[in-house]
């Protein structure tokens, strides 16, 4: 592919990458640098792609998947393993200890949830997918999923107050 070529398939898209990528990092010049990584990676990739990576949502995703990458290798590269931290761990109230077990309670709860449900409490939950995109990767309407959260949650509060009082008694 040439480098006009190029130009013609992918530029005409930059705005709309440039909104996701703003909403993604909340920040212009994050959002600049994720969407110039973007077409780089594009670039780099430019003689394998399909034809279908000139849709808008394959594009977005594409852009998505990229920020999630730079997050993880962000979060680990400020993950130390500083032998002074390992020797003389923080302070923790009871409070923090407790909110940490509910949390992991909370994802064991989500675990046990039926597949459909599980699927889309975690995209709802822990990517923080609104449900048009919800929609689109599972093709279930916005409203179909909002009953699904709803029916879920209610299943995750009864559970989870079930567990409480059995750690209470």
């Amino acid at each position: 592919m040439t480098a006009l070529e190029f130009k013609q398939r992918f530029l005409p898209h930059h705005r709309l990458l440039y909104r996701v990528a703003y909403r993604l990092t909340s920040n212009q010049q994050d959002a600049e640098d994720l969407v110039q990584d973007f077409y780089l990676k594009l670039w780099q990739r430019r003689d394998t792609l399909s034809a279908e990576a000139q849709n808008e949502a394959y594009l977005i995703t594409m852009l998505r998947n990229l920020f999630r990458d730079q997050q993880r290798l962000k979060h680990i590269a400020t993950v130390s393993f500083d032998d002074a931290a390992v020797d003389d761990p923080p302070d923790e109230s009871q409070e923090s200890y407790e909110t940490r077990d509910e949390a992991m309670q909370m994802a064991e709860l989500i675990a046990r949830l039926p597949q459909k449900q599980r699927t889309i409490m975690q995209m709802h939950l822990e990517q923080e997918s609104p449900y048009d995109e919800i929609s689109q990767a599972t093709g279930l309407s916005p409203g179909n999923l909002r009953v699904i959260v709803s029916r879920a949650k209610q299943t995750l509060k009864q559970q989870f107050k079930q567990l409480t009082h059995t750690w209470k008694n």
